[in-house]
């Protein structure tokens, strides 16, 4: 196992499940003491990855021990295979995550990147044993699930105890990366929900990013939805933990404009919040909480199947409640920071 680590990502500041995975791992390598580097991607463009090559190459170089390369993106392998040339690194980590892996493979760079991950010197990780099995047709990969900061987890736990659920009322809360909001499922979920017919329904979308004009107008159609883009960490906990429900509704497809969730992180996440929830139909998060215990999931991505299984959540409060303590209990044990840390960089280096 390498002590050294430089870890390449696509981008930082943009939000969503595959950035607060990368903070997980920077946080995970500081806490077992590995000396490492982190670069970012600032943006697309050859101009962008060469750049990124000569800042990744300058750090490795300024040091004696050889480093193990661990890119946040399969999209990072070309140039972390030029970099391997160098004596100075000494193997490379690769964490795929969802649609990246069951994507159509028509554009150059996909057939690039499959040659490259089949490298003797490429460890392949993959966050969920459904995205492992997409990737077994080609190679093997380890699985290495999302984990939670301490810094997060703590925060998470503590809006936990603190917020106040509504009373008289029932609140449904979804959080994504804004700009994906129609492959997040959200048109079908709105509308189920008002298949429910229930004037105590409230429901918040949390999210990053701008918001799309497209999505401010459908939340402004919906009187008893509300949108709260831009949230800090404390905010987004006290949100999940005031929820009733957490519902993640993402459509998988394959192809050319590929979507899905590989674990679902948001999952996690309220559920350490003290939240049970609704999971996609498909994908690999069904590996993100305990099926019938602290979360569930509709037979099909259809409006139908969803308004059925929220039907039969929100008839029974307290199954809710107690699906909500298992949730806090199962995550925080499961998930727990200090077990975390030591298995990613054992999984990684």
């Amino acid at each position: 196992m390498s002590s050294r680590a430089l870890l390449l990502t696509l981008s930082r500041g943009l939000g969503g499940g595959i950035e607060r995975y990368v903070e997980t791992l920077e946080w995970s390598f500081a806490e077992q003491g590995i000396d490492y580097g982190r670069i970012d991607l600032r943006c697309a463009g050859a101009a962008a990855h060469a750049r990124l090559f000569a800042e990744a190459r300058d750090w490795l170089r300024a040091r004696v021990v050889p480093a193990r390369l661990v890119l946040g993106h399969r999209a990072l392998l070309p140039v972390a295979a030029i970099l391997a040339r160098d004596r100075t690194v000494s193997g490379i980590s690769v964490v795929c995550h969802g649609s990246d892996v069951w994507g159509a493979h028509v554009r150059p760079r996909w057939w690039v990147e499959d040659r490259l991950m089949r490298r003797p010197d490429v460890r392949v990780i993959a966050v969920s044993s459904f995205t492992a099995g997409a990737l077994s047709r080609g190679f093997p990969a380890a699985v290495l699930p999302p984990g939670l900061s301490r810094g997060w987890f703590d925060t998470l736990v503590r809006a936990s105890t603190t917020a106040q659920r509504r009373r008289h009322a029932v609140h449904l809360v979804t959080a994504f990366r804004l700009a994906d909001w129609q492959n997040k499922g959200l048109p079908e979920f709105m509308d189920a929900v008002a298949t429910l017919g229930r004037s105590d329904i409230h429901l918040t979308v949390c999210g990053t990013g701008e918001p799309p004009a497209s999505l401010r107008r459908v939340v402004e159609a919906r009187r008893w939805c509300t949108l709260r883009p831009g949230l800090s960490d404390d905010e987004l906990a006290g949100q999940l933990a005031a929820a009733d429900l957490f519902v993640l509704a993402t459509r998988t497809r394959p192809g050319r404009n590929a979507s899905g969730e590989g674990f679902g992180m948001v999952l996690l996440e309220a559920q350490v919040a003290g939240t049970p929830v609704v999971g996609p139909a498909y994908g690999g998060s069904h590996d993100a909480y305990l099926d019938q215990v602290t979360g569930v999931a509709p037979t099909d991505e259809s409006e139908r199947a969803l308004a059925g299984t929220l039907h039969d959540l929100l008839q029974c409060p307290a199954r809710l409640s107690q699906m909500g303590k298992r949730a806090a209990e199962w995550a925080g044990e499961s998930f727990a920071p200090e077990r975390y840390a030591p298995l990613a960089v054992a999984r990684l280096l």
